[in-house]
């Protein structure tokens, strides 16, 4: 059997690029620290720091809501949390982890609205009204639990 061999002339393509010129080390930690100085965050924070309340997501509802309260002292802009969802035995139906940008100054509380996680309209949370066609709807209950806060150290 013959063997045919193909030859390509592949060229090396350069991938340095010319002018480039490392920041002092200095300048390099300068960034960093303004970088840093801007957004703290609060990792798992204090049980007391934040309180979610009033949770709502109606059966034929598109968004969920609920309240959030800044306990922690300092401003918030942002808020990363984990919203679970049972059904009436406690089994796991779905979990959600979301970031949202929110301005909560402290001690203050402000409505977060979510897109819902039931695209289909087949659940209501149990504290909402019952609509009359509920016969084909599921109850669900929440827990959320937050993960992080997000703070600007720059406004106090």
């Amino acid at each position: 059997m013959p063997v045919i061999a193909v030859c390509a002339g592949v060229m090396a393509q350069q991938t340095t690029r010319k002018g480039l010129k490392a920041l002092p080390k200095t300048e390099t930690e300068k960034s960093t620290a303004t970088v840093a100085e801007a957004l703290d965050t609060i990792v798992s924070p204090d049980a007391n720091a934040f309180d979610i309340n009033g949770y709502d997501k109606p059966l034929r509802s598109r968004r969920e809501t609920f309240f959030a309260t800044n306990n922690s002292g300092k401003r918030l802009d942002a808020m990363a949390f984990t919203i679970r969802y049972y059904d009436n035995k406690r089994r796991m139906l779905h979990s959600a982890s979301h970031r949202v940008s929110v301005d909560i100054p402290s001690g203050e509380t402000r409505q977060v609205s979510l897109r819902s996680w039931d695209p289909q309209f087949n659940f209501y949370y149990i504290r909402s009204s019952v609509p009359q066609r509920a016969t084909q709807a599921t109850p669900y209950d929440v827990t959320i639990t937050v993960d992080t806060l997000f703070v600007a150290s720059d406004r106090k």
